[in-house]
């Protein structure tokens, strides 16, 4: 098994690398033209992990086009490859209506090892968290935002990918 890392760089992709038969996946949402050439040349990879977001250090962080910069991207990469692999797709708890109001911070490692099984489907990280119905009316701009691109993207990995576990993640230390 070979590993793709989406997202290597981040404090979850950082500890994902830490598992055997990883590569970092460079290739950057803007950069979404690339995905293809990406796994061309890593025809070994059986794997995706897909941590990563598009989201601002400073300002607004997240708004339209942000939105639509990670959709174009998971659109591309889907349209790859990669929707063949093993697909582990990192959503969050804000799906659930649930901000910074639930605090459940978990280190980067244990979250890792939900990555690593063979489930299929929509899981909660931690899994004793028992949330199923989505809901965001009471989310402000950003978080909404953040909600709904995450939404989008499970749409696309559930269509795409016969072979998927969506792990809608509460807090990494």
């Amino acid at each position: 098994m070979t590993i793709a890392v989406i997202g290597a760089t981040g404090t979850l992709g950082r500890s994902l690398m830490t598992h055997p038969n990883t590569v970092a996946c460079p290739v950057r949402f803007e950069q979404a033209t690339e995905y293809a050439g990406w796994f061309d040349h890593h025809p070994d990879v059986d794997t995706v992990w897909h941590v990563a977001r598009a989201c601002r250090k400073s300002g607004v962080r997240r708004d339209f086009q942000t939105f639509r910069l990670e959709q174009n991207a998971m659109n591309r990469l889907l349209d790859t490859r990669a929707s063949q692999c093993r697909f582990v797709y990192a959503s969050t708890k804000v799906v659930y209506g649930i901000t910074d109001d639930e605090f459940t911070p978990l280190p980067a490692h244990h979250v890792a090892h939900y990555f690593s099984d063979d489930e299929i489907g929509t899981v909660n990280c931690p899994g004793w968290k028992t949330n199923q119905d989505v809901d965001t009316h009471a989310l402000g701009e950003q978080h909404l935002v953040y909600a709904m691109t995450k939404l989008a993207c499970e749409r696309l990995v559930r269509q795409k990918c016969s072979d998927h576990k969506i792990l809608r993640i509460w807090d990494i230390l």
